[in-house]
């Protein structure tokens, strides 16, 4: 009786460990079975609409590379976008509409600093993380600024200001006696004149800064500018972002004979694409600061990549491959993470580093998503077609590389209020 009554206890017990293991691998299995959400939040008109087709289609490349090959403890990942119009107001609305709906893990692509805005403050309001492809622009967060520092914003790249800096450094380099500033009439371009000069007043003032100058984001007929430029004759100019027209501007300084020798733009240029849509005649000799090598393997398989998805005539344009690996990067903080939980992705993104296509690593980021220690890079157009995209009668030179501060964003900020706009 008592050796059949032990028999029956153990195999009660056995029992149980079985039911408790199925238990346990059912619900990793499920845990396998979740998607991530990614909600592109991505200008596709308005005055950034010529920048976010190339953010879209630089995201779901990544989700479709990603997704095929797979996710650790992830089914896989869902990408969805909406259009931001370019306006914080239509962005907000569709962005708690897809919240409360479609309910993102993640959500970002803003272009222009007044929508990133609503990224600031969306993701602590709704316990959401947000992500910035490119760079940031940091003026508006310094008071009396509207943008509240946030840690649920995870940013490529650096701080525009740093994008100042360098070209002031570039400029000094080359030993440039006077330097013009034009620039969108906006936050992006207050902060890279602001970065300009702080690097000057630091070096002593090497050059003479004049003109300065700051565009409608809706400008496209730029002969004002042009005439201003060629009367002043600089030897220099460094030009950030000026929205619908921004491309044209170096042919229309050429057709003018009002080009400075040294053209420098700004990283929303970024690398041939850009180049392609100015056209061979506005962009040889340009010089642009950029996030790539272009001789680099990575970058080469990217372009393969992306001729193979969007045909053999396309070439990627600014901050595509920010884009496309800063999805990587979230797929690589969703994998060590193991959860989806917001607070968890946070934590864990402040650990977690991730490269394939840019020259600087993806994280890992500060406590206000700034991406410290970020490298970059200058790219010259120089004639001769590349054998990566034949069709364009001029290809990528790397000219230098740098490497930003390793300062995170409210330092940046203690730096930027001390220095008034140009």
């Amino acid at each position: 009786m008592r050796q059949r009554v032990f028999g029956s206890g153990t195999k009660m017990l056995v029992l149980c460990v079985l039911l408790l293991a199925f238990t346990i691998c059912l619900g990793h299995a499920l845990a396998a079975e979740e998607t991530i959400r990614i909600l592109g939040t991505v200008p596709m008109t308005g005055e950034a609409g010529n920048l976010g087709p190339a953010y879209d289609r630089a995201m779901r490349l990544a989700v479709k590379d990603i997704n095929e090959a797979g996710i650790k403890g992830f089914s896989k990942i869902e990408y969805k976008l909406i259009d931001t119009e370019t306006k914080p107001s239509v962005m907000e609305r569709k962005l708690l509409r897809e919240i409360e709906t479609w309910k993102p893990d993640i959500a970002g692509g803003a272009a222009l600093e007044t929508t990133i805005r609503v990224s600031c403050e969306g993701g602590p309001r709704y316990n959401l993380p947000m992500f910035v492809g490119g760079h940031m622009g940091t003026t508006k967060y310094v008071p009396p600024g509207e943008v509240p520092v946030s840690k649920w914003v995870n940013y490529y790249g650096y701080a525009e200001f740093f994008a100042g800096w360098a070209a002031g450094e570039f400029f000094h380099e080359l030993g440039l006696e006077k330097v013009a500033l034009v620039a969108g009439d906006y936050d992006w371009g207050y902060g890279c004149g602001i970065g300009m000069k702080a690097y000057w007043e630091e070096h002593g003032r090497p050059f003479e800064i004049d003109p300065v100058i700051y565009t409608a984001l809706d400008k496209t007929d730029f002969s004002t500018e042009v005439s201003i430029l060629k009367a002043a004759k600089p030897d220099g100019l460094f030009c950030p972002y000026m929205g619908e027209g921004w491309f044209s501007f170096p042919k229309q300084l050429r057709d003018a004979d009002a080009r400075p020798e040294v053209f420098l733009y700004c990283p929303t240029y970024s690398n041939i694409g850009g180049a392609i849509v100015t056209g061979e005649y506005g962009a040889e000799n340009i010089y642009t600061l950029a996030d790539h090598d272009p001789t680099s393997p990575g970058w080469i398989e990217f372009v393969r990549k992306w001729k193979d998805a969007y045909g053999e005539k396309a070439f990627p344009e600014a901050y595509s491959n920010n884009h496309y690996q800063l999805i990587w990067w979230i797929k690589t903080v969703f994998e060590n993470a193991g959860t989806k939980d917001p607070d968890k992705f946070i934590e864990t993104a402040r650990k977690t580093s991730f490269q394939n296509v840019c020259i600087s690593p993806m994280g890992p980021v500060c406590d206000y998503g700034s991406n410290l220690g970020a490298k970059g890079s200058i790219v010259k157009f120089v004639p001769g077609a590349s054998p990566i995209h034949p069709d364009f009668g001029l290809h990528e030179e790397l000219v230098k590389v740098f490497t930003t501060p390793r300062m995170d964003l409210i330092e940046v900020l203690d730096m930027m209020k001390t220095i008034e706009k140009l």
